[in-house]
């Protein structure tokens, strides 16, 4: 499938979010508590056009392997150490995503920048998962409290 439209990029962005913002929202909401103001970085080493498949396939119909998505929290700061230093096409929405990050509303939204195998990165914004801020705060100190790691896998087709 070949995604040229920018609507249609659009659309399978939102829809990839809308399966993991469930995990995503409490997530960021906790990390926001921890770190300060900051961002879901969410990659996927599949491309947008496979992330929009129902069902994985390849051209001869055989499932291909599961869809997954890695997400890391950062702020700004980060972003500029651990990102832009060595990823010239990440420094290019930087202005984007600086100025996203410095107007949301935390108890309402949640900054994203998305980037797949083939290249696509998008800044956006989202509402929280749950109008509730605190409910979605309790959500990830119950979720992710105790998980050290540096980022979250969440597979797609596993959800």
């Amino acid at each position: 499938m070949v995604l040229n439209k920018e609507s249609d990029k659009e659309q399978v962005r939102n829809e990839v979010f809308g399966r993991v913002r469930f995990y995503a929202c409490p997530y960021a909401v906790y990390k926001t508590s921890v770190l300060g103001r900051g961002f879901l970085f969410i990659q996927s080493d599949s491309t947008l056009a496979t992330m929009s498949l129902t069902i994985p396939k390849d051209s001869y119909g055989r499932a291909t392997n599961t869809r997954s998505l890695l997400l890391h929290f950062l702020t700004l700061g980060e972003y500029n150490v651990e990102v832009c230093r060595d990823d010239f096409e990440m420094a290019m929405v930087r202005t984007k995503l600086e100025e996203a990050v410095e107007n949301y509303d935390e108890e309402r939204e949640v900054i994203i920048l998305m980037r797949y195998r083939c290249g696509h990165v998008a800044v956006g914004r989202s509402k929280l998962v749950t109008p509730d801020y605190n409910l979605c705060r309790r959500l990830g100190q119950d979720y992710y409290a105790e998980n050290n790691a540096a980022s979250l896998q969440l597979n797609l087709d596993d959800i």
